[in-house]
This record gives C-alpha cells, sequence and structure tokens, in this order.
C-alpha cells in the first residue's frame, strides 16, 4: 500500500518529513511528545494541563488527508506544504469554550495576533466555517480519534484562578502558555530534524553546588587582586546582598557607587536566594552588550565548571535574529533552531532581550518565557530603561512577581523611582543597603568643572583633554565621538609621548569591543598616555579608572555614570578625579535628552547638587516621569495597556493601526529601542577568529542550522539601522546570510568598526 494510502486510512500520519536519516515523524508522537514538554514548562506556573492540550492540539489540523497527500509530494524538494494547519485546533478550542487558547493554537507558527485574526482563520462567514467543519475538520477528527483519543477525551477547563486574575495578568498568561508551546514544539521538531533519541535539554540550576563554587572562587579572586581603597565598601555591599537575599521580598534595589563590586554582589545575592527559595534559574539583563560582555566573563570565571567539556553555565545572549516564518521552509526550520530558549541555569541578556521578548509575539522571541517563571531577575544599570515604557516595564515586574514566582534586584547606582509608577505604588521596594546616601558621602571620589558657557568646540574639548596624560572622553552622539576619536588619533602631539587613541561604539562588534577594552586596561595600568573616546556606552559598568573624564552635557544619571570611570577604585584619594562636563557648540544631543537637561538644571550644576547625590536624584526622576508624562492617556505606554487588556498582541508588539489605515504606529508599539536595526556579522580579528566565524556562517546557511552556530558568531554581531541595510545591500557592501542577519563585506575600520556613510545625526541609545 502506498504512503498516501496509509495516510488516508488514518493508521500512519506523519507530522513532518523525512531527517537526514531518511525518518518520518509519525503524527501522534510529535503531539504527545510537544504536550508532554508543554505541561512540564507550564507547571511553575499553574497552567500545566492547558499546555498539555494545546500541545496536542496545535499541529492537529496536519491529520487531514489534503495535508498529509501535499507532505508527501513536496518531501522530495523540501518545498513548504502550504496548507493552514492550525485553524483546527483553534475551532476545538472554540467549541470547548477555551477562548484564551484560540489565541495561542492560531499562533504558533506566524505569532499571537488578535481576537479579529483568529476569527479570520474559521472563515469568512457561517458557511465558510460549516465548510471547513465538514470537510478537512472532519477528516482531521476522523483521523485523530483513533490513534489521539485524549484530545478528545482530556480537555481542560479554564482554572478558576485564571478567570479571577485582572486582564494585564491574564495576558501575560496567555504569553508565557504561548511560550510553552512554541518551545516545547520547536524542541521536538529539532530532535527529528537532527536524528535525536529526544529534545535537547539544558542543566538545571544546582543552586547550592554552585553557590559553594562561586564563594570560593570568590575567594581566590579577592586574594590574588591588588588592595583598594574601596574594599572595605565593596565586602560591606557585598555582605549586606547576602543577607538581603534570605529575606524574601519580591523587588529589591541595591543602591551602590560605581566600582563598588554590584556585577559581583548581585550575582551572589541570586545565587543566595536561589537557595533559600528554590528558584529554578538566574537571568541577569543589562542596557548595553558591553556590559553582557563584561558581565559574563566574570560570571563565567565564577561560576562555569572547570572541565571544559562540561555543560556551560553561563550563557550569554545579547543579539537576535528576526526570520521570516511565512517565508520559504526552510527559513521556517532556520527559525525553529536558531531562535535562543534561554535552557541554562545562569542567563546573561540584555534589556532589550528581556521586555522586548515578554511583549513579544513571535515565537522565536517569546518561546525563552517560559524559563523566566520562578527565577531571580536582576536588572542591572536600572536607570538605563526608556522612560516611556517605564509604566509597562513596572506592570510587567508586577505580574512576574505577584504570578509567576519572579523575585527582582533593581542594581544601580543612579536609581529610577520605579516606585513613583502606577503599578508598583501599592508594592514595596526594599533597599539592599540600609543608607545608600551615607555611602555615597563616603565613597565621593570626584570633583566637578563645567564648561558650559561659553560653550567650546569639540575641537577645544578635544585640545583641553589631550592635554591630560590618561582621559576618557564620552560624547552624545556616533558622530561627534567618531570626530573626536579621528582628532586624537592624528594629534601628533600626544604621539609624540607614546599615547594612544581608542575608540569605543557600536559600529564595532562586541569581539572588537574587548580587545579595544583589554588594550586600554594595559595601558592603564602600565601609565600609558591614551585617551578613550566613546559613546555612552560605556558609563554603564564597564570597569575602567581614569584619573580624567570628559563628558558632554546629558542628563544627571549619565553624568553620575561617566563619573563612575574615573577615580574608581579611589585610588586618587578624596576628590582626586577630574570630571568635565562640556556643552559643544557644534556637538549633536539626542532629542530625548532635551526635556531632562532643561529639569536637571533646576537641581544639577555649579552650585546645586551634585549628579551623585542619591536623594535629589530620586525626586528628580519623580518629578521626570510627571514631565513627560509617561502615564497620561495617549502616551505609549497607556497605549500599550490599552492593547494588552483587549488581548490585542499584534497591536501591542507591532503598534496600533493608524487612523488613516496605512500600516501601523511602530512609535506607540512596545520598543526599547525605536530605530530599527538589523544584525550584522562582522570577520573580525585574528585569522583562527575569522575561520570560526566563517563555519559559523557555513552552517546557519545550511539545511540544519542549529543555536550553538548562532551562539559562537554573536561576539562579532554588531546592528546598523535598516535604512543603512537596505543601502548596504544594494552597493553589494553585505550578503544576506538567514532571516534578517547580514554578512558585512565592506570596509571594517580598525579603529571604529563599520564604515558607513551616516545621514543625519547617528545616536547611541
Amino acid at each position: 500500500m502506498s504512503d498516501i494510502a496509509i495516510a488516508r486510512q488514518g493508521v500512519m500520519m506523519w507530522a513532518h518529513s523525512a531527517n537526514e536519516d531518511g525518518h518520518r515523524q509519525p503524527l501522534d508522537e510529535h503531539l504527545r511528545s510537544t504536550a508532554a514538554l508543554a505541561r512540564e514548562f507550564a507547571e511553575p506556573f499553574g497552567l500545566g494541563e492547558l499546555a498539555y492540550w494545546s500541545g496536542l492540539a496545535h499541529d492537529g489540523g496536519k491529520a487531514s488527508r489534503q495535508w498529509q497527500t501535499k507532505l508527501l509530494r513536496v518531501e522530495a524538494t523540501g518545498g513548504r506544504v502550504g496548507i493552514c494547519h492550525k485553524d483546527y485546533g483553534v475551532q476545538l478550542a472554540r467549541q470547548h469554550g477555551l477562548a484564551p487558547l484560540e489565541l495561542v493554537l492560531a499562533g504558533h507558527h506566524g505569532g499571537m495576533t488578535c481576537k479579529s485574526s483568529v476569527d479570520d482563520l474559521l472563515g469568512e462567514d457561517e458557511d465558510a466555517e460549516d465548510a471547513l467543519r465538514s470537510g478537512p475538520w472532519a477528516e482531521a477528527e476522523g483521523a485523530l480519534r483513533p490513534v489521539l483519543p485524549e484530545i478528545f477525551s482530556r480537555v481542560p477547563t479554564l482554572p478558576e484562578r485564571f478567570a479571577g486574575e485582572d486582564r494585564l495578568t491574564q495576558e501575560f498568561l496567555l504569553r508565557f502558555l504561548f511560550s510553552c508551546l512554541v518551545d516545547a514544539d520547536a524542541l521536538d521538531t529539532q530532535a527529528h530534524r537532527l536524528g535525536l533519541a529526544g529534545p535537547r535539554r539544558g542543566s538545571d540550576l544546582d543552586a547550592p553546588r554552585l553557590l559553594d563554587r562561586f564563594l570560593r572562587r570568590r575567594r581566590r579572586y579577592l586574594e590574588t587582586r591588588p588592595p583598594s581603597p574601596m574594599d572595605e565598601v565593596r565586602e560591606r555591599v557585598f555582605d549586606a546582598a547576602m543577607a538581603a537575599a534570605v529575606t524574601g521580598h519580591p523587588i529589591m534595589r541595591i543602591t551602590a557607587p560605581t566600582g563598588a563590586a554590584k556585577t559581583i554582589a548581585t550575582a551572589g545575592f541570586a545565587l543566595r536566594h536561589a537557595v533559600a527559595f528554590g528558584k529554578r534559574r538566574i537571568i541577569v539583563a543589562v542596557p548595553f552588550i558591553t556590559i553582557t560582555e563584561q558581565n559574563a566573563a566574570v560570571y563565567r570565571r565564577l561560576l562555569d565548571d572547570a572541565d571544559e567539556h562540561a555543560d556551560p553555565v553561563v550563557l550569554e545572549q545579547h543579539s537576535h535574529v528576526d526570520v521570516d516564518i511565512d517565508g520559504p521552509g526552510s527559513d521556517r526550520r532556520r527559525q525553529r533552531l536558531v531562535a535562543e530558549n534561554w535552557d541554562a541555569p545562569f542567563v546573561v541578556t540584555t534589556t532589550v532581550q528581556l521586555f522586548e521578548s515578554l511583549f513579544g509575539r513571535k515565537p522565536a522571541r517569546m518561546r525563552k518565557l517560559h524559563r523566566l517563571a520562578n527565577s531571580v531577575i536582576v536588572l542591572d544599570e536600572v536607570q538605563a530603561l526608556p522612560h516611556r515604557l517605564l509604566p509597562q516595564i513596572a506592570d510587567a515586574l508586577r505580574i512576574l512577581t505577584q504570578r509567576f514566582g519572579v523575585t527582582v534586584l533593581l542594581s544601580s547606582a543612579t536609581q529610577p523611582e520605579l516606585g513613583a509608577l502606577a503599578p508598583l505604588r501599592d508594592l514595596p521596594i526594599q533597599e539592599v543597603l540600609a543608607d545608600p546616601a551615607a555611602v555615597f558621602t563616603e565613597t565621593r571620589r570626584v570633583r566637578y568643572q563645567w564648561r558650559t558657557s561659553p560653550k567650546p568646540t569639540l575641537a577645544e574639548v578635544m585640545a583641553e583633554a589631550l592635554g591630560h596624560r590618561q582621559v576618557l572622553v564620552v560624547a552624545n552622539t556616533v558622530r561627534d565621538a567618531r570626530t573626536m576619536f579621528e582628532q586624537a588619533r592624528a594629534d601628533a602631539g600626544h604621539q609624540d609621548q607614546g599615547g594612544r587613541a581608542f575608540h569605543l561604539s557600536t559600529g564595532m562588534c562586541p569581539a572588537h569591543r574587548r580587545a579595544v577594552l583589554r588594550e586600554v586596561t594595559a595601558c592603564l595600568d602600565s601609565d600609558t598616555p591614551l585617551c578613550l573616546v566613546s559613546t555612552s556606552l560605556i558609563e554603564a559598568g564597564v570597569d575602567l579608572d581614569f584619573p580624567v573624564v570628559f563628558r558632554a552635557v546629558s542628563p544627571p544619571e549619565s553624568q553620575a555614570q561617566a563619573a563612575g570611570r574615573c577615580n574608581r577604585h579611589m585610588r586618587l584619594g578624596t576628590e582626586g578625579g577630574l570630571v568635565v562636563v562640556f556643552d559643544p557648540a557644534d556637538g549633536g544631543t539626542p532629542p530625548s535628552y532635551a526635556t531632562q537637561i532643561d529639569l536637571a538644571r533646576l537641581s544639577f550644576g555649579p552650585g546645586l547638587a551634585e549628579p551623585e547625590d542619591v536623594t535629589v536624584l530620586r525626586t528628580y526622576f519623580a518629578a521626570l516621569y510627571r514631565t513627560l508624562g509617561v502615564e497620561d492617556r495617549g502616551r505609549p505606554a497607556a497605549t500599550i495597556a490599552r492593547h494588552r487588556r483587549r488581548w490585542d498582541f499584534l497591536s501591542v508588539a507591532d503598534g496600533p493601526r493608524r487612523a488613516n489605515g496605512q500600516g501601523r504606529d511602530r512609535d506607540h508599539a512596545f520598543r526599547m529601542i525605536l530605530d530599527d536595526t538589523v544584525p550584522v556579522v562582522v570577520a573580525h580579528g585574528t585569522p583562527a577568529e575569522r575561520q570560526v566565524v566563517q563555519d559559523a556562517l557555513a552552517t546557519l546557511r545550511g539545511p540544519l542550522p542549529d543555536r550553538d552556530a548562532w551562539r559562537r558568531i554573536q561576539p562579532y554581531v554588531t546592528t546598523i539601522r535598516q535604512r543603512s541595510a537596505r543601502q548596504a545591500l544594494a552597493d553589494r557592501l553585505a550578503v544576506p546570510v538567514v532571516g534578517d542577519l547580514l554578512e558585512w563585506c565592506g570596509e571594517y575600520d580598525g579603529g571604529f568598526g563599520l564604515v558607513l556613510q551616516p545621514r543625519g545625526e547617528d545616536y547611541i541609545l
């Protein structure tokens, strides 16, 4: 009997075509395996049975005769089946009164949408729906009942607790259910494609063992590190964090000066808290890739197994590839295999990855969400979160802590006042340090000078800066930083002293930035003259210690963070460092800075408070939120909340429809960075590094790409704006790899990275 005849009888139905071993995957096997995984993933937040049934139903439409016949027909060519199979599960959920699951099942390939889009799956009218019900749906049901009876006999009901939640919490529950389904589906599909015995699984968090390893290695590190006047403060901060870890407060914040070793203290907090309260994962999210790289390196030294063949404890993820899931079937497989699912005990990522996944709608972004349940989340340098989205970020923290067993630790030297926002107003945020202001007074390390009236030119600023033996200059824009760097690089006088000029910006890939930071650190340690010119990415957590810092006029928290790179270890004594704030006559300023700078002038500056005054900063932040109207009706956060209450995932992630019907208003979507960017991989570094990139690219372009290849190229990936990407493709400076990932073929400068022709101000965010 032919394969098609068998499929039509319902005796054997396939979920996926033959893999490289020549084996097809039976449909009932795929549905049961996906269901079991999804239930396991959803149990930590109490929706295991809903997740299990969604796994049984998600590909039920593949049981139709038409789908099975087409699968076998296109198998040899690897083409797409191209027949909708998700509508069967959607109508089955509707038939059993599981309306929330309709959205989950309808989106398991293309992403979560909204009720009207789900309704469209069931036909344009009642006649169209009846035709489906008596045609392919009836065929699918008849074929499934003998081989998968539990899909009809084990239909769950919505838990009473779900019905009792507010709409915003319900919306997050749907997001997490969706995450469970798409991750389980992707893992089981991957196992089949790769011919594995079962889905790949990462290591669980063994918190007691890792805490012991962490404490032992930290002790050895402190014994070998040169002493610093900051050591006593660092030890107090660490002890306070370890004590706070066992108190059980769901939201805490550690407000401590830069250089107080918060990176290590927060890890100690997270590990000890995980031991005390049985947490299953630790996620550290930071605003800039530079800190992701630096922190991940620290955590690897303290946590990874000494055996290089053991599974790594620390996963670093900061870049993301968007794959056209409605494109060719091969791209869909890439989407499943390349997407990161955070199946690791200790994850270091960016706040962009974390929150755009929480508020996203596509499977590639959202499959990781269920890993957050019953975890510890450390938000490092929390002051860098975008103001326009803070009310929704605060609401996410409310829901995660109240419903998903998450503990949140907010870490910064310049803490924003999140408790002033409505979602957290009634939830106490506990301080780790009893009196942060006293610690800041004790560790005052710099004096401020101002070059704001009259305004100097960029050239004049650089001339003054280069008069110092070792100096850091922080600009507001990529263009200003490049202009000042090129002046420093060309300055003959500075070079005659044996000095060196360096540059840091997001135009450089992470491996390049790491190499620059190593060279800068070596120069600082050896007292070699140097000038480092950087954008604001240097300000959050980068462990550099300059005697002099020049900072373009900016919001007070940015100035304070820049000051954190000056006399960081207090080796110059009290107020031994110099911070010069300048307002360049010919420099650029990000539009978002205007209101912040104007408001800051009322409290900070010559004769007023210094930017590191934590008491004044709290008052400033609360006033800033009111001035910006971040919670006002019509602002992005309020618009996003309105669509969340309607379970309109499409409008939350992509923006509401414009009044004129022309596309969507992406300014009112949940986007951490307003400018759309595209990831670009650069073959930079040693010949060995370049070979790593080429080998990984070959895998990603091949028939069976995987996350390991994507992880290998992450140190060589930077981003450019979409308009720049389109021009680079047109000029043949870049070629596509997979999804929106490009390979850079154009010039890459050893000083500042990608060589683009900028159009207008290229602001760093």
